[in-house]
């Protein structure tokens, strides 16, 4: 859940990001195009307009001195055309853009440079600058893309307009009588092109994406975990099922089929574990070795599979009375063992004593009776399992020699 939640929460974070983004690429959109039709209009009043104008003066149907700015000042046309688009922009619902041409000597007012304009358009005059962007605000705290742009500098053809006055047109200085406009000087940048695009159409735009994705991601997420989860719980639980079937196969590979004791291989497993426990934190350790007496006339009298009953028999006696730490194994044949933890030779041989009690007044399936031989070792000093092994098979050996039926501590001979 945790993955979960953190892939959603990097994946909200980056969308988010992209918003800002989203908004800042369309208003550079708007901007570049706002250029390119300021471009345009440059172009068309310098190719066509003021060339047609020119062409009538020269022909005599405008007279020498004609000066209008809504014919031949391509600022004016510029201003009127961007004004023109702002009213179109508002009747579909969209922002107005401020464009303008600052400057600080404007012939027309409505061209003058704020403080801001007039300190960038003094660095682009000083070489630092070629244009300027950033984000910033309005006063009401709505987000803006700024953008601002040197215009070509004056150059000697322009200084017919904006030199001395008395070169100027006529009716140009008469509409414009206050010295505002003239005096620049060649190589002089006059004006820059100040953009301000207002960001939250675009930002609104942004999120409506942004959401739309966010709720895509985190069903797409929560589709992909929940797989991820069920498939993880399948395949757990899958493993699960192998391990137990694993563990079972290993159980039974140890397991005596006929009496249910651990076989030789699972008996001396587990007694290695215990025993190797037993001495590294010194606790007592024994072992109990034992066979049925003469149970080759059982076999022979009614059988092996009556035989194979009194074995089942015996070790539902001996399991009826070992302890759950305690260790049982059919070692071969009629031959057993029994791993007795935490007790010494003295616990082992009373454990020995009463299994044998328990088996000589025990009457088995067809009326059989049968008696035990034991042999009881504990662990001494440094010897191996194998040799505590051997002492209790030594002890057994005893057992049968002194008569059967009997439980021998196994001892050992003077050298």
């Amino acid at each position: 859940m945790g993955a979960f939640l953190l892939a959603f929460g990097l994946m909200a974070y980056l969308f988010h990001g992209y918003t800002e983004e989203y908004a800042i690429g369309e208003a550079e959109k708007l901007v570049r195009d706002a250029l390119l039709t300021h471009k345009a209009i440059h172009k068309y009043v310098n190719t066509e307009s003021r060339p047609e104008l020119y062409r009538l003066k020269s022909e005599g149907d405008l007279y020498e001195g004609y000066f209008s700015p809504k014919t031949m000042s391509f600022t004016y046309t510029a201003r009127g055309i961007k004004s023109f688009l702002n009213e179109e922009r508002k009747k579909v619902g969209l922002p107005e853009v401020y464009f303008k041409l600052a400057t600080t000597n404007p012939r027309n007012e409505i061209n003058q440079a704020d403080t801001f304009e007039s300190n960038l358009l003094k660095r682009m005059n000083a070489g630092e600058l070629n244009e300027y962007k950033e984000i910033t605000s309005n006063k009401d705290g709505e987000k803006l893309l700024y953008f601002s742009m040197a215009t070509k500098p004056i150059t000697k053809g322009c200084l017919k307009c904006h030199g001395d006055p008395a070169d100027a047109p006529k009716e140009m200085v008469d509409q414009y009588p206050k010295a505002s406009g003239y005096y620049e000087k060649e190589g002089d940048i006059r004006a820059l092109i100040s953009i301000r695009i207002p960001l939250e159409p675009y930002l609104e735009e942004g999120r409506a994406v942004w959401n739309a994705l966010t709720a895509v991601t985190f069903v797409v997420l929560a589709i992909i975990y929940t797989l991820i989860y069920f498939f993880m719980k399948r395949s757990e639980q899958q493993n699960r099922v192998i391990v137990q079937q694993n563990n079972a196969l290993e159980l039974a590979s140890m397991t005596d089929y006929l009496t249910g004791a651990y076989n030789r291989m699972g008996f001396i497993k587990f007694a290695e574990h215990d025993f190797d426990a037993a001495r590294r934190y010194r606790k007592p350790f024994s072992l109990i070795m034992f066979d049925l007496d003469l149970f080759k006339q059982v076999n022979d009298e009614s059988g092996h599979a009556v035989g194979d009953l009194v074995l089942q028999e015996l070790s539902e006696i001996v399991l009826e009375r070992i302890r759950g730490s305690d260790t049982f194994g059919r070692y071969g044949g009629e031959e057993f063992m029994i791993a007795v933890q935490e007790q010494g030779i003295q616990g082992a041989s009373a454990l020995a004593e009463e299994l044998r009690a328990a088996v000589q007044h025990k009457v088995f399936t067809k009326g059989h009776k049968v008696t035990l031989s034991l042999g009881v070792a504990e662990l001494t000093s440094e010897i191996s399992l194998k040799e505590l092994v051997d002492n209790a098979d030594k002890a057994l050996y005893q057992a049968k020699k002194m008569g059967r039926n009997r439980v021998v501590v196994y001892s050992p001979q003077p050298d």
